[in-house]
């Protein structure tokens, strides 16, 4: 671990900066210290992917030109399921087809991981191997 990385760890982290690079040296995938969450740079689209198929509502949350995209239907048609408040159904509809791959990668391509991982400000750090997150 470089130097860089272990000062901008302690920045985020302050006092706890000790665990977080024992963390890191143990390799460990997915962890949190001091509203803090690093993830694994070689596991987080897993990761994200685990979330996301695991909350059929949030997937059809989406933008619907986005979901349509995804699903090849017609943007009106999610459009007209988002309206009726069906947005499990339409979550469904992702995880049965499929695509939950291709939908996080496209969400990553337009969004990054920020917008996703960090619910305190959207943003993402990256650590060497790593990427932190604030979630608090």
């Amino acid at each position: 671990m470089k130097l860089s990385e272990i000062k901008e760890i302690k920045n985020l982290v302050d006092d706890e900066w000790k665990e977080a690079v024992m963390s890191i040296s143990l390799k460990k995938d997915d962890f949190e210290v001091n509203d803090y969450r690093f993830i694994r740079q070689d596991k987080i689209d897993k990761i994200q992917q685990e979330e996301l198929g695991d909350d059929s509502y949030i997937l059809g949350c989406f933008n619907a030109w986005f979901l349509a995209d995804i699903l090849d239907l017609p943007t009106q048609d999610i459009e007209d399921l988002q309206k009726k408040d069906c947005f499990d159904a339409i979550g469904y509809m992702v995880l049965k087809s499929g695509k939950i791959e291709e939908l996080q990668e496209q969400y990553v391509s337009a969004d990054g991981y920020g917008h996703h991982f960090a619910h305190y400000d959207h943003n993402e750090h990256e650590l060497g191997k790593y990427y932190a997150f604030r979630v608090n």
